[in-house]
């Protein structure tokens, strides 16, 4: 059995489109795939998350219905069980439930890119029927591959304004702040019936809960809050105002949405008057004539969710013996950790899954490499039922064997590799366990059941490219079917794999197709999927076996389904280069190698990796320390050899100053030098030959090519940095003599030349861009903080980052003392004479009034400069930065009275209870358009760099307070961003999982409005504050390096150890 991939146009979409250019594709099961639009300039995905074959989406409406017989049912969407027609003029869905007929009709407008849900809901019961509708919308408004890239970070973007029009009562509308090729979509959502109210985020009526049970706690009788949240999942709902309906009496109510391709303005109430004629223009549209069938649901669609019983605190007993540092919330305990050998495990209970925001997950990677390569196998596992999502060997966006599970809540359940059970009475999706462990290669999903135990074991190979599960019940035997959805490339539906299904063997092979990246770079790339077990697996196949009737699908999953067992396991494996090499591998785990020969290579790569490193036992909260290090070595590895996190789950690529700070740092700090001058040396072979600059981010071979077409100001000094962090280091100056090539336009330039000579090049360009008269470099396109990237072109060639500036003063003057000592006097001279310049007018240009500024603007002109983030700023109302000040201190810009006067202004001013904030407070925020700043004038949501608290600054601010001797200071600051121990020291801190790296902490503001109205209560701690996006950062090496430097004395200077200073 062979079959391919399939790409959008395979999928048998209906579509519905208008003249305007928007246009609907509904999927054969009935489900929304796409809402979308096209014109001269371009192609938008007006949903945000395409429908699945096998499931749908996130849009649906919901009847809720109250009396005597309440209800609570899906009547568009994948839970829906109704009749569908497709026409060129729209769609139909029409149905009944318990006594309530209903018919949807969802209608293009013939001449405006608007569409209408137009429902008529019908009486059936022989008593009077209250009920109202609530449509919900998921919206990206974004290119398709913007969206895929990451549905959270586009919904950042997003600003929602609810308002209140006078004839259809509450609206909202939403507007992609976030430019589209030049344009700002924008969508208006209401009922022209009259709205009762409205939400904007689907937290908001899903929420953590969702996980477990499916359904919405949303009964008849409770209003949806009409308040707005701005959150990562985009999903306007529309409640209808309440209607009761006598017996046989029917009524009708029309939802519309109103598209505009752009919008340059913020939303506002002048926007109101664009939907004053809406509902004339719904009253002349004809009731759609289309004949309706039952489309065919797939097994998936119709398993009800299962999830694991709390664990009772016996239990508990039972499983976990030794239990370190509990977590315990009202009572109930929710995490701890357990002892792994040299390392330790984290144990997730399903409570906690239940309440978190932010679901437990885990990025599991296999192999020993320390560098990015195309044997490393990587996964991401979900504590909700996710099993592998985003599996990968070698590039992590390009090479995705099962797709990225892309919703929080499980609102959407047809992605990743996902696990059905028949324990008697049909089949059930496995859901949130009793209990989730987490270890550095492996995961384990614990299901206490009545009267059964599931537990499912999901371990990387610590030797190959390989993912081995193995499924076990305690009890009755039961039917699994494993049901994993394919990409064979970089976003489903964009590209053609082939998958071969030998029956006999119970194998799948997986091959990319030529039409694309992958399969053209990797003609021999094979992947294997075997069983171990085969007499307990009745059938491999593809789509066919999710459905009831048998038949062919649209060839977009792979499916095991086994007989009643006690267990059965089956294994990934593959390599990018070799076919041959990949039948080995296959061969190896058909033979189901148990999980001691896959973790046991494992362990030895982790323990090699962190070594005997510990924080003493006098350090406050050094157990928590302690429990962390490994998951922060954990976690700086990924960032460095599979590089996307939990959230950001696009990557593949080095950034150009992410790579020179925590994996450099990590990996000196533990000792291993060769692999960091390996760094080193692919780094500096990225280095442009004309500008000689770096990329802000960049590929490796085969896909080289692939990089950023700027940089910000800062890029350029980094390899410096960490090339003098390895040098001072280890004493090894002798990398200043090794050769590495160019590039010129993404492709290798030769001939090679010796580092020293990059390095040079690097100081080169770094002089033609200082301001005129001055030796201080020019912002560019920005510095380290993102979010205050340039809008205005002014400020990319006229002003300075004092940030930048102090960075390079470091890192010429480091240079120097490397080039004296090595016996180059002259240019150690000479670039003692530059740093000086650099350091003169630093202190001249930079320090009015004895503050140094966030930035200085020049004037072109000769005038004064004008100066921004400082006391004297009249522009942005901002007042200090953090980062300019903690660099000009680390930098020895500043004396040691200096210095000491710059931390007082950060405790007065930028210390709160969580952490140091980047500025003093929020930047102005005026609906998305940007004026002087993208992304901090832009995003709506308040959290990451906008929420100010960026941990990666923090840990800097850190270094700041060691360098001066303030030990007490320095162990509470580092005590709060532990995850393990920030919620005995930030008494507001939300729940968030423990054994991961946070980006940031964000104040748990609703939207930017109330953040710059409310300022005062994350100064005085009365907000939560929730843990940000995971894994995927500089921080984790930085933190490894400060607590092992700082507390366990970890420090070396050219070559030599001093384990007590």
């Amino acid at each position: 059995m062979h079959f391919m991939t399939p790409r959008s146009e395979a999928l048998g979409l209906a579509t519905a489109q208008s003249p305007s250019g928007l246009f609907v594709s509904c999927l054969p099961n009935g489900a929304i795939f796409e809402i979308g639009y096209r014109d001269a300039a371009g192609s938008l995905m007006i949903n945000q998350v395409l429908g699945s074959p096998v499931h749908g989406g996130i849009s649906r409406l919901l009847l809720r219905a109250g009396g005597a017989a309440p209800l609570l049912a899906e009547i568009v969407g994948p839970a829906a069980k109704i009749r569908f027609g497709a026409s060129e003029a729209g769609f139909v869905f029409e149905g009944e439930t318990d006594g309530i007929g209903h018919r949807a009709e969802l209608i293009l407008d013939p001449q405006i890119a608007a569409f209408y849900l137009r429902v008529e809901i019908k009486n059936r019961r022989d008593t009077p029927l209250p009920f109202d509708l609530i449509q919900v919308q998921d919206i990206g408004l974004g290119g398709r591959g913007f969206l895929m890239g990451s549905e959270a970070y586009a919904s950042q973007y997003i600003d929602h304004h609810p308002a209140r029009h006078a004839r259809f009562g509450p609206v909202v509308m939403s507007r992609q702040n976030l430019a589209q090729g030049h344009r700002n979509p924008w969508i208006a959502l209401g009922c022209l019936d009259g709205a009762a109210g409205s939400s904007t985020d689907a937290m908001q009526l899903f929420g953590p809960a969702y996980r477990a049970s499916g359904q919405t706690a949303l009964l008849f009788g409770e209003d949806l809050s009409n308040t707005r949240l701005q959150h990562e999942v985009a999903a306007p709902a529309i409640q209808s105002m309440a209607r009761e309906l006598a017996p046989g009496a029917r009524t009708r109510l029309t939802f519309f949405a109103l598209f505009l391709p752009d919008h340059p303005a913020a939303s506002g109430e002048g926007d109101l008057a664009r939907l004053d004629a809406l509902a004339e223009r719904a009253a002349t549209l004809p009731t759609l004539d289309i004949a309706t069938t039952l489309p065919r649901r797939s097994l998936i669609q119709d398993a009800p969710p299962l999830s694991g019983e709390t664990l009772t605190d016996a239990a508990i007993a039972v499983h976990y013996g030794v239990r370190l540092d509990e977590e315990r919330e009202g009572g109930a305990l929710l995490s701890f950790f357990m002892p792994d050998g040299h390392q330790n495990r984290h144990v997730v209970l399903a409570e906690k899954e239940r309440r978190i925001a932010r679901r437990h997950g885990a990025i599991l990677r296999s192999g020993a490499s320390l560098m990015l390569d195309d044997r490393t196998l990587a996964s991401t596992a979900w504590m909700h039922g996710v099993f592998a999502a985003q599996l990968t060997i070698g590039n992590t966006s390009f090479h995705k064997l099962f797709s990225v599970s892309r919703d929080p809540y499980g609102i959407t359940r047809g992605s990743g590799l996902r696990i059905l059970v028949d324990i008697g009475a049909g089949w059930r999706m496995l859901a949130v366990p009793s209990a989730f462990e987490i270890g550095l290669s492996d995961c384990r999903w614990i299901y206490c059941l009545d009267g059964r135990t599931i537990t499912v074991d999901a371990i990387a190979s610590g030797a190959d490219a390989a993912m081995q599960w193995t499924v076990a019940v305690e009890g009755a035997p039961c039917r699994f079917l494993v049901a994993g959805h394919l990409v064979l490339g970089e976003r489903e539906y964009e590209q053609s794999g082939s998958v071969t299904i030998d029956a006999p063997q119970k194998r799948a092979s997986f091959r990319p197709g030529d039409d694309w990246l992958w399969g053209q770079n990797y003609p021999e790339a094979t992947i294997h999927l075997v069983t171990a077990t085969p007499d307990v697996v009745e059938a491999i196949g593809g789509d066919e076996l999710l459905f009831d009737d048998g038949a062919a699908g649209h060839g977009g999953h792979v499916v095991l389904r086994t007989a009643a067992t006690n267990g059965f396991s089956f294994a990934v494996a593959g390599s990018m280069t070799s076919a041959r090499e990949a039948d080995a591998l296959a061969e190896r785990y058909a033979k189901g190698p148990s999980s001691a020969e896959l973790l046991a290579p494992a362990a030895t790569f982790w323990n090699h990796l962190t070594g005997d490193f510990r924080v003493p036992d006098a350090v406050p909260e050094s157990a928590a320390h302690n429990l962390m290090l490994p998951w922060l070595a954990h976690d700086a590895l990924v960032h460095l050899t599979v590089p996307h996190g939990l959230e950001q789950y696009t990557g593949a690529a080095w950034g150009t100053r992410d790579v020179c700070q925590g994996p450099v740092e990590l990996l000196l700090t533990l000792g291993h030098d060769r692999a960091t001058r390996d760094i080193l040396l692919a780094l500096f072979a990225e280095q442009d030959m004309a500008s000689g600059d770096w990329p802000q981010w960049f590929m490796l071979p085969p896909y080289s090519n692939i990089r950023a077409g700027d940089a910000h100001g800062d890029v350029i000094i980094w390899p410096l940095k960490a090339l003098l962090d390895y040098i001072e280091a280890t004493g090894d100056a002798s990398v200043l003599g090794e050769k590495v090539t160019w590039r010129q336009g993404g492709k290798a330039k030769g001939p090679p030349e010796p580092i020293r000579a990059h390095v040079e090049a690097l100081l080169a360009a770094a002089r033609t861009r200082f301001i005129p008269g001055t030796h201080l470099i020019r912002y560019g396109e920005g510095d380290w903080n993102d979010s205050l990237q340039p809008h205005d072109p002014h400020l990319r060639d006229w002003m300075v980052s004092s940030w930048t500036a102090g960075l390079l003063h470091e890192q010429v003057a480091r240079y120097a003392a490397v080039l004296d000592r090595i016996g180059d006097a002259t240019h150690a001279c000479e670039l003692g004479d530059l740093a000086a310049a650099i350091r003169t007018d630093f202190r001249a240009h930079l320090v009015p009034d004895g503050i140094v500024a966030g930035y200085a603007l020049f004037d072109p002109a000769g005038g004064d400069a004008e100066y921004l983030l400082h006391p004297r700023d009249t522009r942005t109302g901002l007042s200090y930065s953090l980062i300019a000040m903690t660099q000009a201190i680390l930098g020895g810009l500043l004396d040691e009275g200096e210095a000491r006067a710059h931390l007082k202004l950060i405790d007065a001013h930028l210390a709160f209870p969580d952490g140091v904030r980047l500025m003093d407070r929020p930047v102005t925020y005026r609906g998305g358009p940007e004026l002087l700043f993208r992304r901090a004038e832009s995003s709506s949501f308040f959290g990451r760099e906008i929420g100010l608290m960026y941990v990666h600054a923090h840990l800097r601010h850190c270094e700041v307070l060691a360098k001066l001797g303030m030990r007490d200071d320095l162990v509470e600051a580092v005590a709060r961003v532990n995850p393990v121990s920030v919620a005995r020291h930030v008494p507001t801190a939300a729940l968030r999982q423990r054994n991961t790296y946070f980006s940031s902490s964000d104040a748990a503001f609703p939207d930017r409005y109330a953040a710059s109205a409310d300022w005062a209560r994350a100064r005085d701690g009365t907000i939560p504050f929730d843990g940000g996006w995971r894994i995927y950062s500089s921080g984790p090496g930085i933190f490894t390096r400060l607590l092992l430097k700082e507390f366990a004395g970890r420090r070396r200077f050219w070559g030599e150890e001093n384990h007590g200073g």
